[in-house]
C-alpha cells in the first residue's frame, strides 16, 4: 500500500517542490515523509491538532473550588454543541446539560475559553464537552474561507522540511530518526521558529 500524506499535514509535496524549485518527481516520497515527520513534531510541541475536528463528550476535571472558566483542549472553537456536568460515582454517573445561558465562548471561541455564569463543580471528571474546533485545511483553495490554517504555521513546516531535506545525507544525533539519521530539533529551530511554536502552544489540560 502506497504511503500517503497526513490529512492534517501542514503543507503539501507540491508546495515544497515549488518552494525549493524542484521540477522532478524523484524526491516526492522523501518530501511526503518529511512533511509528516515535521507536522507531527510541530503538533507535539504545541500539544494540539490543528485540523478542524469534532470532539465528542470530552471529559474535564475541575481543580479549583471557585473556578468559573474552562479551557477546552482544542481551539479555535467554531461550535460548542453541548456542555454537561456529572453527578454520582465513576461507575454510575449521570450527566445533565447546562442551559445555553449558563455559559459562553470568550473571544468568539478563538482561544478555547468557555466562560461560565455559575461556579463549576469541583472534582475529577466533572465536566463533559462536545464541540468543533481547529482550522479548515483545503489546499486547492488556500487563502479563502475554506482554508483557515494560519500561513505562519505552514511557513514554519516548510522551513523545517527544507532544512531536513538539505541535511538528508548528513549524520546527526538526538530525538527523532529519519531514514536512519537523527534530527536534533533543538538545533533546527531558529528564534523565529520558536516564536511561532510559542504562539500556538497549548499547555496540556489534565483530566
Amino acid at each position: 500500500m502506497a504511503e500517503t500524506i497526513y490529512t492534517y499535514a501542514l503543507t503539501t509535496v507540491q508546495r515544497m517542490k515549488d518552494r525549493m524549485t524542484i521540477t522532478v518527481t524523484d524526491h516526492d516520497a522523501n518530501l511526503l515523509r518529511m512533511i509528516n515527520v515535521v507536522t507531527d513534531f510541530i503538533e507535539s510541541q504545541c500539544h494540539r491538532r490543528f485540523l478542524e475536528g469534532t470532539y465528542t463528550e470530552e471529559v474535564y476535571s475541575i481543580h479549583g473550588h471557585k473556578q468559573n472558566h474552562l479551557f477546552l483542549k482544542h481551539y479555535p472553537v467554531s461550535v460548542l454543541t453541548q456542555l454537561q456536568y456529572g453527578v454520582g460515582t465513576p461507575s454510575n454517573k449521570s450527566w445533565t446539560s447546562y442551559l445555553v445561558d449558563d455559559f459562553e465562548l470568550a473571544d468568539d471561541g478563538g482561544n478555547g475559553l468557555v466562560r461560565m455564569y455559575n461556579i463549576l463543580p469541583y472534582g475529577v471528571n466533572k465536566i463533559r464537552a462536545t464541540y468543533t474546533a481547529g482550522y479548515k485545511i483545503d489546499w486547492p483553495n488556500f487563502g479563502t474561507a475554506t482554508h483557515t490554517l494560519p500561513a505562519d504555521l505552514t511557513d514554519l513546516c516548510e522551513r523545517l522540511v527544507t532544512k531536513l531535506f538539505k541535511k538528508r545525507d548528513q549524520e546527526g544525533k538526538d530525538e527523532e530518526i529519519f531514514n536512519g539519521n537523527r534530527v536534533i530539533w533543538s538545533k533546527e529551530l531558529s528564534p523565529d521558529d520558536k516564536a511561532v511554536v510559542a504562539h500556538y502552544k497549548r499547555f496540556p489540560v489534565f483530566s
